[in-house]
C-alpha cells in the first residue's frame, strides 16, 4: 500500500512538473520594438495567446528611441530586452560586431532573401517599411504631382515639402543613405534651397501633408496607408528612381535569461498569423507568398524596381554612419 502511495505521489509531482514546464510558468520576455502602436497591440494578443502563462512585456517607442535606450542599458552592464524588433539596421550591425547578439539558425527565417538577414544568423529582416513619396490630392493633381525623389527639388513644390529627420528615425537614415548614393549630397543642397523641412518622424511628415500644411512628403508607404483609410485624398506615389526598401530586422540578445523561449518567440514572428497581422499594420511581409498590405503594390513589383541591398551596402553606410548624419545636417538642418 505505502509503495503503490508513494508511486502515485511521484506520479503526481512528475504531471505537475510536466504541466509546469508547459505554461513556462514564472518566465518572462522582454521585446523591445519601434513598431507602431496599434500595431503592437494586435500583436500583443495574438502573442500572449501562442504563448500562455509567459509574461511578455513591451517596450514600444521610435527606432531612435529603442537605440537609446539599449544602448544605455548596455552602458550599466547589460539590456533588458530579450528580443529587438527595430528598423535601423546599421545600429544592429553595431551591436552584432560588439557581441550583443545570439546567433541562430532559425528554421522559420530560412526563406528570408539573402540580402535581408545576417550571414551568420544574428538577425534576420521581418518586415520591410517601404519610403516612397506622397502628396495631398486637394492641392495636387496626378499629372502635377511629382513622380519622384528628385522632383521634390523642382520649383513648382518650394516650400510644400516635408521629410522626416534621419536624426530622430532609423527609417529615414536609412532612405537618406541609399538615395544619397544614387542622387548625390547635391540633391539635398537642392532639397534645402527649395525649402524642404526635416523634422521629426513619419507621423509628423503625414499630419503636415494631411492639413496641407506641407501638401508633398518624403514618408513611409505604411503611413500613407494608414492615412487614407481617414482621408483619401492622400496618394502614394513609386518613385521612378525605385522606391527604399527598409529591411527592419528582429535579434535575440546575447544576455537573455531565456534563450530557448526568446527563439521559440523568434520564430513566431515569421509565422504566417504574425506576418499577416505585420501587414494588417500597413507593412510588407518579408516573404513573398503573404499578401501586400490592403492598397499596396505588389511586393516583388516594388523589390525589383528598389534600390539595391546588399552586404557591401550595408557595411559601407555602416563605416559613414556618422559622416552621413553630419552632411545631412550641415545641408539641411544648419
Amino acid at each position: 500500500m505505502k509503495t503503490l502511495f508513494a508511486a502515485a505521489l511521484v506520479s503526481i509531482a512528475a504531471l505537475m512538473l510536466v504541466e509546469g514546464c508547459t505554461k513556462k510558468s514564472g518566465q518572462t520576455l522582454w521585446i523591445y520594438t519601434s513598431i507602431y502602436p496599434h500595431v503592437v497591440e494586435d500583436l500583443t494578443a495574438k502573442v500572449a495567446a501562442k504563448f500562455p502563462g509567459v509574461d511578455i512585456k513591451w517596450y514600444q517607442g521610435g527606432s531612435e528611441n529603442v537605440a537609446a535606450k539599449v544602448n544605455s542599458e548596455l552602458l550599466s552592464g547589460k539590456t533588458q530586452a530579450d528580443l529587438i524588433i527595430s528598423s535601423d539596421l546599421f545600429w544592429y550591425e553595431d551591436l552584432r560586431a560588439k557581441n550583443q547578439f545570439l546567433a541562430y539558425d532559425s528554421p522559420a527565417a530560412a526563406k528570408v532573401p539573402a540580402q535581408f538577414k545576417d550571414p551568420g544568423h544574428f538577425w534576420s529582416a521581418s518586415r520591410v517599411p517601404v519610403m516612397v513619396v506622397a502628396y495631398n490630392s486637394d492641392v495636387y493633381t496626378a499629372s502635377d504631382a511629382p513622380k519622384g525623389f528628385a522632383d521634390l527639388a523642382l520649383p513648382k513644390f518650394k516650400d510644400k515639402v516635408a521629410m522626416p529627420s534621419p536624426l530622430e528615425s532609423g527609417t529615414t537614415f536609412t532612405a537618406v543613405a541609399l538615395i544619397q548614393r544614387k542622387l548625390g549630397w547635391d540633391y539635398f543642397s537642392k532639397l534645402r534651397a527649395n525649402g524642404v523641412i526635416s523634422a521629426g518622424g513619419n507621423s509628423a511628415v503625414m499630419a503636415r501633408i494631411e492639413s496641407k500644411e506641407r501638401p508633398v512628403g518624403m514618408v513611409l508607404l505604411e503611413n500613407i496607408l494608414t492615412a487614407r483609410k481617414r482621408n483619401p485624398k492622400i496618394v502614394a506615389v513609386y518613385p521612378n528612381e525605385g522606391a527604399v526598401t527598409i529591411p527592419s530586422p528582429i535579434a535575440i540578445t546575447a544576455n537573455t535569461a531565456q534563450p530557448e523561449l526568446a527563439k521559440q518567440v523568434y520564430d513566431y514572428f515569421f509565422s504566417k498569423e504574425a506576418q499577416e497581422a505585420l501587414t494588417k499594420g500597413d507593412m510588407y511581409s518579408i516573404f513573398t507568398d503573404i499578401a501586400p498590405p490592403a492598397g499596396a503594390e505588389p511586393w516583388m513589383k516594388v523589390l525589383a524596381a528598389s534600390m539595391p541591398w546588399n552586404l557591401n551596402v550595408i557595411q559601407e553606410v555602416r563605416a559613414q554612419r556618422e559622416p552621413i548624419k553630419q552632411q545631412f545636417s550641415k545641408l539641411m538642418l544648419e
